[in-house]
Formats: structure tokens, sequence, C-alpha cells
């Protein structure tokens, strides 16, 4: 049974893809969810992505989860490319899910993560180098 939950979808508005996901965060949906992504029709390496966690319950998570997530970047880290992902979080959420991911090694991929608590930051700043 999956704990997490994901859909992915493209809009031809801000011409990227958003992942939203919902659910207990665990590694092996998370995995799928990367997978799915990079298998997608309109996903290309470098691509810029929206990834709503806004619905994910992310606070469990162990380290050892988070160890396997990092291993699944670096090991696709020529797939995913340089682009941009925009991880978007609940208000007041933001310092929690840094402090998740500061746990053990940092990930070390070209692609440029930030977070937000807005969505139309987050498409701000991933239009800024259109």
């Amino acid at each position: 049974m999956k704990l997490m939950h994901y859909k992915i979808t493209y809009t031809d508005l801000t011409d990227v893809l958003v992942v939203e996901t919902e659910g207990r965060m665990n590694a092996d949906d998370f995995m799928a969810m990367g997978e799915s992504l990079l298998e997608h029709s309109r996903y290309l390496p470098g691509a810029n992505v929206i990834f709503d966690h806004t619905a994910l319950e992310f606070n469990h998570v162990p380290v050892e989860d988070l160890q396997k997530i990092r291993a699944f970047h670096m090991s696709n880290e020529g797939r995913i490319g340089g682009g941009k992902s925009a991880i978007v979080v609940k208000a007041g959420l933001s310092g929690d899910w840094i402090k998740l991911w500061s746990q053990g090694e940092k990930i070390k991929t070209a692609n440029r993560v930030r977070i937000f608590e807005d969505c139309c930051e987050a498409i701000n700043w991933l239009e800024e180098d259109k």
C-alpha cells in the first residue's frame, strides 16, 4: 500500500510541470514519484518543476529515507539536469522542511532548489531566467 500519492501535470500557462503530493512521505514512494517525473513526456533534463508538497506529511521521515532519496537524486543527476525545483510547503512549514533536509549528507547536484510557502512566488522564481 502506498502511503504517499502524487500527480504530475503540465501547465502550458507557465510551461512547467507541477508535481502535487499528499499523504505520508517515504523513500520508496518519493523515488517512484521522481522516476515518474523523469519519464514524463514533457520532462527534459534541466526542466523547471514545481513540487507542491502542501498536502505532504513529512515530519516523521527517518534519515535513512532521506539518504535513499539523495542517492536517487545523485544517481540520476544527468537525467535531472541543472534546472530549478521550486518546493512549495504549507505556510509556516518552510523551516521544518529545511530542518528535515539538513539531516545527513547534502544532495550535491546541479539542480537548484528553493523553498516557498506561496505558489506565485515559486512561479516568479522559475520565470526569472526566461
